[in-house]
């Protein structure tokens, strides 16, 4: 049987969910050639946290574990990702998490960004097929094989569209206010930042579009003013931690830069504000979504100006989840064209040989959460958050 997966695919961050657990970790590949790390058995230890595998011969630490043990690691931010073989390393590390079986056959449905949807048939060609992986968890180690016969890629921001309107075992909420009007969702990642318009649960790609705009800029400007201020050099990479809690150790002792990164992060906000009234008359909308990595940074500076504007339900993994609610919807019969069309989605959907979301504020260095856990409080609820959590 195949096993349904929703897999966003962020500049900054994966995020997996199967409907039973979700996963999220860095987007960063390292070597792996240069030991295997050793527990010491006195910190918590999670799955996601500890990526190592085997693939064409070569040893790669992916994610946390990259930054933490890798000599050379690396997070791929060019607009094609084509740096080597890693967004095969970063998408076959994510489905190991759900290898149980010697052959694993997955049905994939992932996004990219709206502007670059011209893309998805390079992506689902250089992803099709099987592939052969070795993952290494402590000492043990274990060779799967990777069946990828249906890869389906849509528009980035309507997972978070699903994760919405589709309940957990992929039925419509018939009822749920979203099906109806212009919707507009605000995707904040951390390279670009996608704009897209639903009508009446259409995708409309006249009124979607992507910019160049994201919260790694803040980190280049968080990082040049750490080396200024306080000699101190760091990849953006690594920079995550340090943003997330607005404290970085300078030896030894903790310094709050938590002005110094909302001072950065709001200058960020105002671009994405130019760009989304330069696309939309907030006055059509019923209503705005704010999802994403980077959306609990911005939120605060953009719902001022847009009352009807919400913050999506866990807005990290949201489009993670509602990917994997439309794959079990179209498993189940509900569909089989996304977003309103076969023009808007590129799938890989040959017959296959075999039968068959992270909480709190800013996107984390890494996790696991059930997907069950995840709150499913009804649209319009006060979601609005301070900012970091």
């Amino acid at each position: 049987m195949e096993r349904c997966i929703g897999l966003d695919m962020g500049y900054g961050f994966i995020k997996v969910d199967d409907g039973r657990e979700g996963h999220v970790f860095p987007s960063v590949v390292g070597e792996g050639n240069s030991g295997m790390p050793l527990s010491l058995g006195v910190g918590p230890r999670q799955e996601s946290n500890e990526l190592r595998i085997t693939y064409n011969g070569k040893n790669y630490l992916v994610g946390e574990h990259a930054i933490r043990h890798s000599r050379i690691a690396h997070r791929g931010l060019s607009p094609t990702r084509a740096e080597g073989d890693d967004l095969k390393i970063l998408f076959l590390a994510a489905l190991s998490l759900y290898s149980r079986e010697t052959v694993n056959n997955f049905y994939v449905v992932t996004g990219l960004p709206p502007g670059r949807m011209h893309m998805a048939d390079d992506l689902v060609r250089q992803l099709r097929g099987d592939h052969e992986i070795i993952r290494q968890t402590g000492a043990s180690r274990f060779g799967v094989s990777i069946r990828l016969e249906r890869i389906e890629v849509v528009p980035q921001p309507v997972g978070t569209f699903w994760s919405e309107v589709l309940d957990s075992r992929g039925q419509v909420r018939t009822d749920h206010p979203l099906l109806r009007g212009r919707v507009g969702i605000i995707d904040v990642g951390f390279r670009t930042s996608d704009f897209a318009t639903i009508i009446d649960g259409e995708y409309s790609p006249a009124f979607s579009k992507t910019v160049p705009i994201g919260i790694s800029f803040g980190y280049e400007d968080v990082a040049q003013k750490l080396a200024t201020e306080y000699g101190l050099e760091r990849e953006q990479y690594a920079l995550d931690d340090a943003v997330i809690s607005g404290t970085v150790h300078v030896s030894g002792r903790p310094v709050d830069i938590a002005d110094l990164r909302d001072e950065v992060f709001g200058d960020i906000s105002t671009k994405l504000l130019v760009e989304a009234r330069s696309l939309w008359q907030f006055q059509e909308y019923d209503h705005i979504i704010i999802t994403g990595g980077g959306s609990r940074v911005v939120e605060r500076y953009l719902r001022p100006e847009m009352p009807q504007a919400q913050l999506a339900n866990e807005p990290v993994t949201a489009n993670a989840r509602g990917y994997y609610a439309w794959a079990y919807y179209n498993m189940q019969g509900g569909s089989e064209t996304a977003a309103g069309g076969s023009d808007h989605a590129a799938s890989s959907q040959q017959k296959p040989a075999e039968s068959e979301a992270f909480r709190g504020g800013y996107e984390s260095g890494g996790g696991s959460y059930r997907s069950g856990d995840q709150s499913d409080e009804p649209y319009g609820a006060n979601r609005s958050s301070s900012g970091f959590e």
